[in-house]
């Protein structure tokens, strides 16, 4: 009798550890979009978009359409900047303060930028089609997140893109991404493909600044961003990635020029992304079966 009341507790505890982290579903957190100065920019805002611009490289797996092996491992890169906003207050602009362009060209107040690096590996392969998971360390699988008042993201040049001040440092922790080969060959060879991330605050590192993104910080698990993938880059084209340092919480990515030729070269994609914070909360089904479970330890309880 005494030695179940003891475990009773302890149990509970366990069941209800078991269903924050057995099962869980992610749902869209708003938060508020800051400028760093106390001015809120939006409120409740539910994703951000990223330009269909955006840029990403998988080194050392070229020429494009080069087969793939299952198990193999590669380094992925991308950077984009801001276009805007969905939900919440405002216009998707921020009002017309957001320079979205990439182009180098300061217009508007400010920009946000998005940095990240990776190592992904091959779970499938076979003919043109290919699927891909998360591999590396928390220290090779990072985002970041960049307000500038110098609005000097230039895609051509591969610069801006992780300078001003980070407001956001997250570990990457899970991947699921596709891809599939339409034309392999010597002419107009081209390609498709998808990506789901999800990152989160992992290490005594990471972090998400609420003077820029307000009301995340209590609820906050991870960053979810999903994007199309396309080969060849065209308009997404750069000559480099990660090109400056962050002015603040130091320097996550190291520069990369692309190797575009070649046996082991690396291939450039043109990638549109949005994302959106998430909160993770138990599912259903899962609170269902803890009620249950913590139900049957009261009524054993009672028997004894």
């Amino acid at each position: 009798m005494k030695v179940l009341r003891k475990l009773l507790p302890l149990a509970c505890a366990a069941s209800l550890l078991l269903g924050v982290t057995g099962a869980q579903a992610d749902v869209i957190a708003p938060f508020d979009i800051k400028d760093g100065a106390g001015n809120t920019l939006a409120s409740e805002v539910t994703r951000l978009d990223w330009s269909s611009n955006g840029t990403g490289l998988a080194r050392g797996v070229g020429p494009f359409a080069t087969p793939l092996t299952n198990g193999q491992t590669f380094e992925f890169l991308y950077q984009a900047t801001m276009v805007g906003k969905n939900g919440g207050s405002g216009t998707s602009s921020l009002d017309g303060r957001l320079d979205g362009e990439s182009n180098g060209i300061a217009t508007g107040d400010f920009e946000f930028t998005i940095a990240a690096r990776m190592v992904e590996q091959v779970t499938f392969a076979a003919g043109g089609i290919a699927t891909f998971g998360l591999a590396g360390t928390n220290a090779t699988n990072k985002v970041a997140i960049y307000f500038d008042t110098q609005r000097n993201a230039n895609t051509l040049t591969g610069q801006g893109f992780d300078d001003g001040i980070m407001v956001a440092l997250l570990t990457i922790d899970s991947n699921t991404s596709s891809f599939f080969v339409f034309n392999p060959g010597p002419t107009n060879p081209n390609g498709q493909g998808s990506a789901k991330l999800t990152a989160s605050i992992i290490e005594a590192v990471d972090f998400i600044n609420p003077d820029y993104f307000e009301g995340v910080m209590s609820l906050i698990f991870g960053m979810d961003f999903e994007s199309s993938l396309n080969y060849p880059a065209g308009s997404a084209s750069t000559q480099g990635f990660h090109r400056n340092m962050s002015s603040n919480n130091g320097d996550p990515f190291s520069t990369v020029l692309p190797v575009l030729s070649g046996p082991g070269s690396d291939i450039m994609f043109k990638v549109d992304g949005d994302s959106g914070f998430v909160a993770e909360v138990p599912e259903p089904g899962t609170m269902l079966l803890m009620g249950l479970g913590l139900f049957g330890l009261a009524g054993m309880r009672r028997r004894l």
